[in-house]
C-alpha cells in the first residue's frame, strides 16, 4: 500500500501525489471517526456512560495491553490479520486506490493492528455513550495511520519505491513503538483509575 501513495508512482506530477495523499489521510480519518461514532452509539444504546464500570473497563483493557507491550506475552488484538486488497492498486487509479486504502486502514479492525491501543480507545468511545466524543477519540488513529505513508516516504529520504517500504520495515523491527504504546496505555489506565477517586 505504501508504494501506491509514493512520489515515484506519480513521477513529476507532484500535485497528483499530494491529492492522493490528501484523499488517503481524509478517508482514514473519516473511517476511524466512524468506528468511534458507532462505538459511542452502541454504548449509548446500552445505557452508557456507565460511571465506575466504564472507568474500570478502560483501566483493565489499558492495563492488559500495556502488559502485552512490555512483556511480549501474545495477548490477541482484535483485527483481521489481512492487508487491504492488493488488486485495488491495479483496478483503480492511484488516487482512488489511495482513498480506498485510507478507508480500510482507518477502520483498523479490517487490517493488521500491531498494538492494542486502538482497541482500548474504542472501548473508551463505547463507555462514553457519546457519538461525537467517540468519533473525536478514534479519529486521531486514522489521521496518524493515514499520514504514516507520507512519513515513511519522507523518512526514506528518497522517492524510490523500495525506500518507503524499507523504512516501514525498519520501524517495525525497533522496540520503541511497543514502549511508546505501553507508556500511553499506562497513562490511560492511571487516568481511568484516578477518575474513580
Amino acid at each position: 500500500m505504501v508504494e501506491t501513495i509514493a512520489p515515484v508512482v506519480y513521477g513529476e506530477k507532484r500535485s497528483r501525489y499530494r491529492a492522493a495523499l490528501f484523499l488517503h489521510v481524509v478517508a482514514a480519518t473519516a473511517s476511524a471517526a466512524g468506528v468511534g461514532a458507532v462505538a459511542g452509539g452502541i454504548g449509548w444504546l446500552l445505557g452508557a456512560p456507565w460511571g465506575t464500570g466504564g472507568f474500570i473497563a478502560v483501566a483493565i483493557a489499558a492495563g492488559v495491553y500495556a502488559f502485552r507491550e512490555l512483556s511480549g506475552v501474545p495477548i490477541p488484538v482484535p483485527d483481521r490479520h489481512k492487508q487491504v486488497p492488493l488488486w485495488w492498486r491495479t483496478f483503480y487509479s492511484a488516487p482512488v486506490a489511495g482513498m480506498l486504502y485510507g478507508f480500510g486502514i482507518g477502520v483498523g479492525y479490517l487490517t493488521y493492528l500491531s498494538f492494542g491501543t486502538y482497541f482500548v480507545v474504542t472501548i473508551a468511545a463505547a463507555t462514553s455513550g457519546d457519538v461525537l466524543l467517540g468519533a473525536a477519540l478514534t479519529a486521531p488513529f486514522g489521521f496518524g495511520r493515514g499520514l504514516s505513508v507520507a512519513v515513511a516516504n519522507r523518512r526514506a529520504g528518497s522517492v524510490e519505491r523500495p525506500s518507503g517500504i524499507d523504512s516501514v520495515d525498519a520501524l517495525a523491527r525497533t522496540r520503541w513503538p511497543q514502549l511508546a504504546n505501553a507508556g500511553v496505555l499506562t497513562i490511560v489506565a492511571a487516568v481511568a483509575l484516578t477518575s474513580l477517586i
